[in-house]
């Protein structure tokens, strides 16, 4: 390590040095004051304050990254937001130095920008909502006024039959309801463990009834065969929503515009665990047989204020939010397109194992 990274160390900033082989870790005096930790604090004590999955997130940064973290972890409501910065070089030593510090604006900032794409989103989605809610309300009306219509003929044959179905019918209404408010409603800035599958099976539900008015089919090519079989990450199961419906949103702008000669316009999502550097991982990819992204656009497009659209389309979501979303979700996201072919690819680190720290 050069002196410029122990001045760091060692300086005013809050600041952690780690070991990974032997799990030994340090605090400077300006970090143990920020958490309000004891001098003799050791990594069993410090995980109890950040949690195990975090950490984990936070080892994987390489030199330069910054992770941006709510805080305190627990909080509803965070107070401040954290910046974290990896400050290590591999080829001199094997310890992995952090910084932190205090960017609470730009977390309040994030926070609002937040809620702002929330409400694009709503938009965005009202439509199949709407559907998926008064497809089977009208079903339960019709049959209500077939009931009635039985009950003045004087008697109403397999009542139970009747009554079952229109339990479904609620039940669907309530799985919709459920699904929008997991994906739409409030929620916290902290981190968790969800399941990528079931993001994706609830924006399909949301999105196909939209996108086939619109003559697009949405389509989900995950193996159901493994249904025991969970793709677990961590991070906020909100935010990876919002980007993959910004992405299938995008795609459906491209095939309206240049639609497909002789097939139909068609939208994929697809998903698989990949190894990514020795680290188990989910991938996820969002494929469109639209007309493709040219060469010289292809990282054009991931820079901030890029657009090819209207003044009034998307959601506002821009694709260089959506590579900072993934980054700072401890993953990446990444394009590949030719004539006839996009594919966006997202890649999480998985969880699994219950004790995240253990290589």
């Amino acid at each position: 390590m050069d002196s410029n990274d122990w001045t760091i160390y060692n300086g005013l900033i809050p600041a952690i040095e780690y070991d990974p082989v032997t799990q030994h870790i340090v605090f400077n005096a300006a970090l143990l004051q920020l958490f309000n930790l004891p001098s003799h604090t050791h990594l069993p004590q410090f995980l109890e304050v950040i949690t195990p999955l975090l950490w984990q997130q936070v080892c994987q940064l390489k030199h330069g990254q910054s992770k941006l973290i709510a805080w305190p972890i627990e909080a509803l409501k965070p107070s401040r937001w954290l910046l974290w910065t990896a400050i290590h070089n591999p080829k001199v030593s094997a310890s992995l130095f952090f910084q932190i510090t205090d960017q609470t604006a730009l977390g309040r900032t994030m926070s609002h920008w937040q809620q702002q794409s929330q409400l694009a989103i709503i938009g965005q989605a009202t439509n199949g909502i709407c559907h998926e809610v008064n497809q089977p309300l009208n079903a339960m009306r019709l049959r209500i006024y077939g009931l009635q219509a039985m009950l003045q003929s004087g008697g109403i044959d397999g009542i139970d039959t009747h009554l079952t179905e229109l339990d479904n019918q609620v039940g669907r209404c309530a799985k919709t309801l459920s699904n929008m408010r997991e994906m739409l409603g409030h929620q916290s800035l902290n981190l968790t463990t969800f399941d990528a599958a079931t993001s994706i099976d609830r924006i399909i539900q949301l999105l196909k009834h939209q996108l086939d008015l619109q003559q697009v089919n949405l389509i989900s090519n995950h193996n159901h065969s493994h249904a025991h079989s969970k793709f677990l990450v961590f991070g906020q199961a909100q935010r990876l929503e919002q980007v993959l419906i910004n992405l299938i949103n995008n795609a459906r702008d491209a095939l309206l515009e240049q639609p497909p000669k002789d097939e139909t316009a068609l939208i994929s999502l697809s998903l698989a665990l990949e190894d990514n550097q020795g680290i188990d991982g989910v991938k996820i990819k969002v494929t469109d047989n639209g007309p493709g992204i040219p060469l010289e656009l292809q990282e054009k497009v991931f820079e901030a204020y890029y657009t090819s659209k209207g003044e009034h389309q998307g959601t506002g979501l821009g694709l260089a939010i959506c590579k900072d979303l993934m980054c700072d979700l401890g993953g990446h996201l990444s394009l590949g397109s030719s004539p006839g072919s996009t594919v966006f690819s997202l890649w999480l680190p998985a969880i699994g194992s219950q004790e995240p720290l253990r290589q």
